[in-house]
């Protein structure tokens, strides 16, 4: 294959994403040392269990239960850390860092948490921390940010930042399944975990918005500032309202910058299917940055999976084979301030469904006298379902927060509260 010079990697993991560098690696052997003028090699590869069945073959002598086999070892010159967790894979990172090896990780939540500490290790050690896989699987989002971006100033990012919340919505706008259904369809599929938490309750979302982020705006702030509100919550009847009103319900995360202050929200709205990343369907995932030169640039591809990872996995470790020396870092603000609830006051459309025993007639109507007059002056829509008790509002309004506690004071729970982004059919 030439003369090329021969890196030897490390593997930390060897599951669905460590499975698709080795297979990416293969098959793409030829294109790699064209690229970078290396010859890369598997030198040796953590794993959990020893009897697991695999669907690559790799020689018994590069595989080793210890993860320090691997960071130690003096001809590693990069890691690929794909086991995802804090530990241990923050105390391999590390010492692979401190032993000047460059390190690839896909690891959201580790990121999130500790990417800041991490990062300024890399950059006094003199490697790189690469992560594009981190956040939008195949999507190279990361690298668009750093790199083709950087001549812009950035103040907003929206997206759908969660492929098995975006299924799962997907089934139950197109299918008119239900939240379980559509979850159960999507863990048959691979699409979601047997323990689904990080993603339908908005967690794995709310790290890759908050690596975005800190990657994107001049200011740090914590994963504990995001606003997180997962998708267990969402009915069949909000989703028939939704299509009542010309839109459809995503997982949507939103960082904005403006002023010295970033706001980060997780969480379900209503979009109008005009909407850009109204479309984006199934396990797709889609970003939208907003830059003051280049104006909104959306990105869309497949979000999770073991190839679309595993390419931004091989993107990083060809970009790290061709400049090896790391980019300057950008300085941030560090932003102390803990988790806010931000108090909603600009002038908005919100979707709210509300319990109540009392606010239907005999025929299943509405006593408008039930509602307070506050409340029924801002209503631009409204419906009802009398045999669960519901009531539906799309109500405009510059204090939603308010009027969710003066309806609780009189007697209404409610249930969920969507912002609406843009002009409902009504």
């Amino acid at each position: 294959m030439g003369h090329y010079k021969t890196i030897q990697i490390g593997l930390l993991g060897l599951g669905t994403v460590g499975t698709g560098v080795v297979k990416s690696l293969l098959s793409n052997q030829q294109p790699i040392s064209e690229q970078t003028g290396c010859l890369v090699a598997v030198k040796r590869a953590l794993i959990r269990d020893v009897n697991k069945s695999r669907d690559i073959e790799i020689q018994p002598s590069l595989i080793t239960t210890d993860g320090n086999d691997v960071v130690n070892d003096p001809e590693i010159s990069i890691v690929i850390e794909v086991m995802g967790g804090i530990e241990p894979a923050k105390s391999l990172i590390t010492k692979a860092l401190l032993l000047k090896k460059h390190v690839i990780t896909a690891n959201k939540e580790l990121l999130a948490k500790h990417g800041d500490t991490l990062m300024a290790l890399a950059h006094e050690q003199g490697v790189r921390l690469m992560f594009e896989a981190s956040v939008g699987g195949g999507i190279p989002i990361v690298h668009m940010v750093q790199s083709y971006l950087s001549a812009n100033r950035i103040f907003a990012i929206q997206g759908i930042l969660n492929g098995t919340c975006n299924y799962i919505l997907t089934q139950m706008d197109e299918m008119d399944q239900s939240f379980s259904s559509a979850l159960s369809t999507a863990q048959a599929l691979g699409y979601a975990e047997a323990d689904p938490e990080s993603d339908v309750e908005g967690f794995d979302a709310a790290y890759k918005l908050s690596i975005l982020a800190n990657i994107a705006f001049p200011i740090y702030s914590s994963i504990q500032q995001v606003q997180r509100e997962g998708i267990t919550k969402i009915t069949a009847f909000d989703i028939a309202n939704a299509k009542e009103l010309g839109a459809v319900i995503k997982l949507i995360g939103h960082a904005a910058y403006q002023d010295g202050d970033v706001q980060l929200t997780v969480g379900p709205r209503m979009l109008p299917r005009s909407h850009s990343l109204a479309s984006v369907r199934d396990v797709f995932n889609a970003v939208t940055v907003s830059a003051d030169v280049v104006g909104d640039l959306t990105f869309i591809g497949r979000g999770a999976g073991e190839l679309p990872t595993a390419s931004a996995v091989i993107e990083d470790l060809v970009e790290t084979l061709r400049t090896p020396k790391p980019q300057a870092r950008r300085q941030q603000v560090k932003d102390n301030v803990e988790s806010q609830k931000t108090s909603r006051t600009e002038v908005m459309i919100f979707y709210l469904r509300l319990m109540s025993q009392t606010v239907h007639d005999s025929q299943g109507n509405i006593l408008r006298d039930q509602i307070p007059s506050d409340i029924w002056q801002e209503v631009i829509w409204h419906t009802s379902k009398k045999e669960t008790s519901e009531i539906a509002l799309l109500v405009k309004t510059e204090d939603i927060d308010a009027k969710i506690a003066f309806l609780s004071e009189n007697g209404f729970t409610c249930a969920l509260t969507l912002p609406f982004d843009g002009t409902p059919d009504v």
